[in-house]
C-alpha cells in the first residue's frame, strides 16, 4: 500500500486548483509513488508553473516529480511501437537530435536495452544521449504505458537543477 497517496493527492489538487483546474482527477496506480493526474490544463504549462511556484515557495513535499504524458497504450512492445510510428516519430524534426528514456516498473518481460533497441529502430533521426533536443520517454506502469515526446526542460522534479 502506498501510504503517501492521500497527502500527495491533496497536494496535487491544491496546486492544480491554484493553477486554474477546479477538479483534477487523481488516481492511484499499481506502482507505489506514482499517480496519474488528468487535468483540463496544458500539461507543458503546468510544468513551467510548477517550476515557478517551487522557486517562489518550495511547497512540494509529496508530489515531487511531474512528467507530462502525450499518449497511453497497453504495455506491449508492438503497441508502443505503433504509437511511436503514428504519433511521435514525425514530430522529431530532421534537424533535431533525440534520445529515449525508459522507466520500467512492474514489467520484467524485457530488459530496458531490448525495449530501447526495438522502439528506437523506428526513428531515423540523429541520436544525442548527452544533450538531445527531444526525449522520447516511455513510462511502463504495469499493464499501461505512458509515452511522451519532451523537450529536456519539460519534466519538473524537486532537487533536479533547471535545464534551461
Amino acid at each position: 500500500p502506498w501510504r503517501q497517496f492521500h497527502p500527495a493527492r491533496h497536494e496535487i489538487t491544491r496546486i492544480l486548483r491554484q493553477f486554474g483546474d477546479p477538479h483534477p482527477q487523481i488516481e492511484k496506480t499499481n506502482v507505489p509513488g506514482i499517480a496519474i493526474v488528468r487535468t483540463t490544463l496544458n500539461n507543458r504549462h503546468i510544468i513551467k508553473q510548477c517550476r515557478e511556484l517551487f522557486e517562489r515557495e518550495p511547497i512540494f513535499r509529496f508530489a515531487v516529480k511531474w512528467v507530462p504524458v502525450d499518449f497511453w497504450c497497453e504495455t506491449d512492445l508492438q503497441a508502443m511501437k505503433s504509437v511511436i510510428e503514428a504519433q511521435i516519430r514525425d514530430l522529431i524534426n530532421q534537424d533535431n537530435t533525440w534520445a529515449m528514456e525508459v522507466e520500467k516498473r512492474r514489467w520484467r518481460q524485457y530488459h530496458t536495452k531490448e525495449i530501447i533497441d526495438y522502439l528506437a529502430a523506428s526513428i531515423d533521426r540523429k541520436v544525442d544521449l548527452r544533450n538531445p533536443d527531444r526525449i522520447v520517454r516511455i513510462d511502463v506502469l504495469g499493464p499501461k504505458t505512458a509515452i511522451s515526446l519532451l523537450k529536456p526542460d519539460e519534466i519538473f522534479s524537486v532537487g533536479v537543477p533547471r535545464l534551461t
